[in-house]
């Protein structure tokens, strides 16, 4: 179709003042296709009906074709306009989030499961997925992936890849760690590559890509039944996590050169404030707006 006929066609406004030819035009471009047919399909059907047509007079038939040939041209620009687009848009990106105070379970198309934590967030190619299992990850997430072609996460901070298996994944930051549960792991980064299997976690410490036996790999997956454990570790990012499952913010905090060891359910925010609280010797308030100010206690 020419681009004069789209001009045309875009400058239609009052219908009433159009000739035969521009309302046919009009149209065109507001007609729908039946559900469960092609364009091809339909506009195939639709010559067969008119080619039916035993009483029209060869002048109505004249213009007929003439009106066909015009739809045929608007369908097949159309087609041309949606291959263009598919070849400069080829990409069909799924993001899935789990939002503050939120867990989120993703089922992919191969059958992985993926289980996102509170502020996280996966995306990938869902056209290229089936042949190209690989997916972007930030923050943190526990993945059960099917037997097939190499499944890939991608993080800022390193590389996982995996054929068949389950690992947790936590990507915040500067904080990068790989725990496996079962099966074999790669994990890669700018520090080197390590391949671990169950009961083994891969993590960056001090820049370095350290593989360890992790003894307590359990509780690094308790966060999909709501438990949160820490072991030595700041405060702050104790209190980073209780922002992200119950939605509040800390303010005023100065606490520094503080670590926790315990673990608290984000069922209840004042109980998980308490649990964190009380051995470290701190006191806290909880404002209208989800603000909590945590200070040093004076008895």
């Amino acid at each position: 179709m020419s681009q004069q006929i789209f001009n045309r066609i875009d400058s239609m406004h009052d219908f009433s003042g159009m000739n035969t030819e521009e309302k046919i035009l009009s149209r065109v471009f507001s007609y729908k296709v039946p559900e469960g047919k092609s364009q091809e399909k339909a506009l195939d059907d639709l010559k067969k009906l008119i080619g039916e047509r035993q009483d029209v007079n060869p002048v109505t038939m004249k213009l007929q074709v003439k009106y066909l040939w015009i739809i045929s041209s608007a369908a097949a620009a159309l087609l041309v306009l949606f291959g263009i687009q598919q070849l400069f848009f080829p990409f069909a990106e799924i993001k899935v989030e789990a939002g503050r105070g939120a867990h989120t379970a993703y089922v992919l198309s191969d059958g992985s499961l993926v289980r996102l934590n509170s502020e996280s967030r996966i995306s990938f190619n869902n056209r290229r997925f089936a042949s190209d299992r690989v997916l972007y990850l930030k923050g943190e997430a526990f993945f059960e992936v099917t037997h097939g072609e190499p499944f890939r996460v991608t993080t800022s901070n390193g590389l996982v890849k995996v054929l068949g298996t389950s690992f947790n994944v936590n990507t915040r930051g500067n904080v990068f760690k790989v725990s496996c549960v079962d099966g074999k792991v790669s994990v890669g980064s700018d520090a080197g590559s390590v391949i671990i299997s169950g009961g083994e976690s891969a993590g960056l410490i001090e820049g370095k890509l350290v593989k360890l036996r992790d003894e307590k790999i359990k509780y690094v997956t308790g966060w999909i039944n709501g438990e949160f454990y820490f072991e030595n570790a700041p405060l702050n990012l104790v209190f980073n996590e209780i922002e992200r499952q119950f939605n509040v913010k800390f303010v005023g905090r100065q606490i520094e050169d503080e670590y926790f060891t315990g673990s608290f359910y984000n069922d209840d925010l004042k109980t998980a404030l308490e649990i964190v609280c009380i051995p470290m010797g701190l006191k806290y308030e909880i404002n209208g707006s989800g603000r909590i100010s945590v200070s040093r206690r004076e008895d």
